[in-house]
């Protein structure tokens, strides 16, 4: 429900920016476009050259204004020179592009052809999100391609409503505005449905945000120039989360943990709470790496004494490699196996201080770190021991402590 919400607040925010970028971008051309008519200039070229102009200047106008809404949404603050740089150029050079090649195509078929011009109109708001797919991370090229093209044909459909309904200017101003907003909504919209794994991020104030996790990592901290998002009173460079070889990884980098993260799984970072959530497929645990939960306190700190304990009420059970947990030990549990062994401790393959304890059982076990974040470990899943961790067994509840 909060990722459907902050989507769309997404999706309107990228909306208005990008009518905003479209409206203004038509406005600054519209003075040279009265020159054009007024000198009478028909020739071929010279239609290719005003069509590519005035497209340049709409396709950087919205190609800004979206990355103004961007920078807005994630950083919540403007950065005005920063969607300048990294919108303003590439969407002037795709809106060119795409500008010359409809017009091309337009001239060659005639101007009474109302469908071609939508098409056109697609064309440029594919090459538009192709580019802004390089500058929103983790957008990805097909999604920022299709979801402009469709942006695109939607307020072309528009543009034509307007010419025909409205005076040319105020028409041209209308259809331009109408492109922009659905390029803005488009993309949120294929990002969001095409998405395989995000992020939600709320905030103690109460706002949410959507972000989409990808190849390239969703960082956080307090320095702007490392963090996508900045989160105050934490290091520069605090934590990153990353979709890679199919897995959610996240990595507290105050300390090298890393976790491999299931949908509903969170972290605090600061003053926010982030939500992991993922459309198809389970977080599973990577062969060359056997916990499914890894403590996010650094397992040779944790390592004060030469084994652990596991406190059940009153009863403490020592926990060392190869302790077996047995039913009589953690009645709620039921083995998978027919000789009644629940849980066992076994040592890290590649770290023998490492302890963990492997769920043999029939159910899940939740988790809950000293730092108050919670996982899920699933039947053959491991637990990386460190000291405070809490572990619901069902209806029972345990607690590492020292041993």
């Amino acid at each position: 429900m909060k990722r459907n919400l902050s989507a769309l607040k997404k999706a309107l925010q990228f909306g208005v920016s990008g009518a905003v970028g479209g409206f203004v971008g038509n406005l600054i051309m519209e003075p040279f476009m009265q020159f054009d008519r007024l000198s009478g200039s028909a020739s071929f070229f010279d239609s290719v050259f005003s069509t590519a102009r005035w497209f340049g200047l709409v396709g950087g106008g919205i190609a800004t204004a979206i990355m103004f809404g961007y920078y807005y949404y994630i950083k919540g603050k403007p950065q005005i020179k920063l969607a300048l740089k990294n919108g303003g150029l590439f969407g002037l050079i795709a809106g060119a592009v795409s500008g010359a090649i409809a017009e091309g195509i337009y001239s060659g078929i005639g101007p009474t052809n109302e469908l071609l011009r939508v098409v056109c109109w697609g064309i440029a708001g594919s090459l538009l999100g192709l580019t802004l797919s390089k500058r929103i991370p983790n957008l990805g090229m097909l999604r920022g391609a299709g979801g402009g093209g469709v942006g695109g044909v939607l307020g072309g459909c528009l543009f034509i409503l307007f010419a025909y309904t409205l005076s040319g200017t105020v028409g041209r101003l209308a259809g331009c505005g109408a492109i922009g907003f659905w390029i803005g909504i488009m993309l949120v919209v294929a990002e969001t449905l095409f998405g395989k794994a995000w992020l939600v991020i709320s905030s103690d104030t109460g706002t949410n945000r959507t972000l989409t996790i990808g190849a390239e990592p969703v960082t956080f901290g307090s320095d702007e120039n490392l963090s996508i998002i900045c989160i105050p009173n934490v290091s520069p460079l605090a934590m990153r989360f990353q979709l890679a070889g199919g897995q959610i990884v996240c990595e507290n980098v105050d300390n090298g943990a890393v976790s491999y993260l299931r949908s509903g799984d969170q972290k605090r970072i600061g003053n926010c709470t982030v939500t992991v959530g993922n459309s198809d497929f389970p977080a599973q645990t990577p062969a060359n790496v056997p916990p499914t939960f890894i403590s996010d306190n650094p397992a040779v700190n944790s390592f004060t004494s030469s084994q652990f304990s596991l406190k059940l009420g009153s009863r403490i059970i020592p926990l060392s490699a190869g302790t077996k947990l047995l039913t009589s030990d953690i009645p709620t549990l039921t083995a998978a196996a027919s000789n009644g062994v629940v849980a066992t401790v076994n040592s890290h393959p590649r770290d023998e201080l490492s302890l963990g304890l492997k769920n043999l059982s029939d159910r899940a076990w939740w988790v809950t770190d000293i730092q108050g974040d919670m996982k899920m470990v699933e039947p053959e899943g491991t637990l990386t021991l460190a000291l405070g961790t809490q572990i619901e067994f069902g209806e029972i509840e345990g607690e590492i402590v020292d041993g």
